[in-house]
């Protein structure tokens, strides 16, 4: 009496449910026959927009469990132990092989490339396969993913469809806004005796001024203290603030940036240090700490940077030098409107506040390790940062908000060119600059 067993009617519900989900997705699923000796279907890349397909191939081993908890399960992840003669076989495949793993009590597939995944001399030892449960889900989210195996694996020179996708640009400038009038007073000292008055009798003094022809000029009232007592008396007076940001004159076109330069300055003295030489601002590091973290949400996630660290040999207990995440500010005018372009870069000392020696080299050698990714990521804290949440208690003389992100009506998906997850860019930036030492 011939009998079809309970493990083969489980292995053809995997395959019916793979089908159908790569089929919801775009793609189609062609299953071997009978003489299945390891690879149980074709799936063919397929351009979803325009539907073109190029005899882009992937083959794909099933591997389907009814229910129960997958083997090392967490809520992130879960493993697969590969025999070794499936290793050899799967391995030695001229196409690209993907090993899917399908539960059918939650339908839930995931998805691995082999040849990237034991790629690496330690997974290939263990013969282990890590899914992790939200990157490797068979999802529309998969499709770029699966077009960069086949582009790792192909000869030279084949072409990989295009899976176009609508995308969005990030941008490093940010709009500004600005109080509507400018204060004014007359002074009969200079630059430096300003700041020795003020520093004399206040110690801590703001920076969000300026000084030209014997008056200074800025958003905050400098009828108050500290300023009252180094100005004339009763020559205060406000001004529209059109008239220097509108102002086609290079001169005052000049002094209005370098105001705004200044009120930035003071509007982030607590965290962050201006930088004269390079002029830069750089995040501070705390008085007997080795680092700095700053969480904040970013363009996708909420996230956090480690946006000063410390580095040092493996043998010495003190850090060699602190590395600093820093930014050039540079206000312009686009327009009818003011704008702050971010220009992301480092800063670097030796002890958290004196500027290393080796500050070129080490600029230099990070400037070279950078990424599209990495610098994205630096965009993207200095935008949370700038960009404040309205405080009651706090008024702040310049507003930033971001511009909406320009789209594309196409795009070319991340995967195809880069092959680095986040944390990976993160370790290899992080090896590199123990290097550095």
């Amino acid at each position: 009496m011939k009998k079809i067993s309970e493990q083969q009617r489980i292995g053809q519900q995997g395959v019916h449910l793979l089908g159908a989900r790569l089929l919801s997705v775009g793609l189609s699923f062609q299953p071997n026959g009978p003489l299945d000796a390891g690879i149980d279907g074709f799936l063919e890349l397929r351009d979803s927009e325009t539907g073109e397909v190029r005899a882009q191939w992937i083959t794909a081993q099933l591997k389907t469990q009814r229910q129960g908890r997958l083997t090392e399960e967490t809520d992130e992840s879960f493993s697969y132990l590969c025999r070794q003669e499936d290793l050899d076989y799967w391995l030695g495949s001229n196409v690209p092989v993907v090993l899917f793993f399908a539960r059918l009590s939650d339908e839930c597939i995931f998805w691995k490339p082999l040849h990237t995944w034991f790629a690496d001399a330690d997974h290939r030892r263990s013969r282990k396969v890590i899914f992790n449960k939200t990157k490797d889900a068979v999802n529309e989210a998969a499709l770029p993913g699966l077009a960069a195996t086949v582009a790792s694996f192909s000869a030279p020179g084949r072409v990989v469809p295009s899976t176009r996708i609508k995308e969005s640009l990030n941008t490093n400038l940010l709009k500004v806004a600005f109080p509507t009038m400018l204060h004014v007073a007359e002074t009969t000292l200079n630059y430096s005796e300003v700041r020795e008055a003020l520093v004399e009798r206040y110690q801590s003094v703001p920076v969000d001024w300026i000084l030209y022809g014997k008056r200074i000029y800025s958003f905050r009232d400098i009828s108050m203290p500290p300023f009252r007592d180094v100005i004339e008396e009763g020559s205060e007076e406000t001004i529209e603030t059109l008239q220097w940001s509108e102002s086609e004159g290079e001169v005052t076109r000049r002094l209005f940036v370098e105001l705004l330069n200044k009120t930035l300055g003071e509007m982030v003295r607590e965290p962050l240090a201006y930088w004269r030489d390079g002029r830069y601002l750089f995040w501070k590091l705390g008085k007997g700490k080795l680092s700095r973290i700053y969480p904040y949400r970013s363009f996708e996630k909420n996230t956090s940077r480690g946006v000063v660290k410390s580095y040092k040999r493996k043998d010495d207990d003190k850090p060699s030098y602190f590395r600093h995440d820093a930014f050039h500010a540079h206000f312009l005018r686009i327009g009818e409107e003011w704008h702050l372009a971010v220009e992301p870069t480092y800063h670097f000392t030796s002890d958290g506040y004196h500027e290393s020696r080796y500050s070129a080299e080490r600029m230099s050698g990070i400037k070279r390790l950078e990424t599209n990714q990495s610098v994205r990521g630096h965009i993207g804290m200095w935008t949370a940062f700038l960009v404040r949440q309205p405080d009651l208690l706090r008024k702040d003389p310049l507003v930033f908000t971001t511009i909406p992100a320009p789209g594309l009506p196409f795009g070319l998906n991340d995967d195809l060119w880069r092959g680095n997850e986040d944390e990976e860019e993160k370790t290899r930036m992080e090896k590199a600059q123990l290097e550095l030492l």
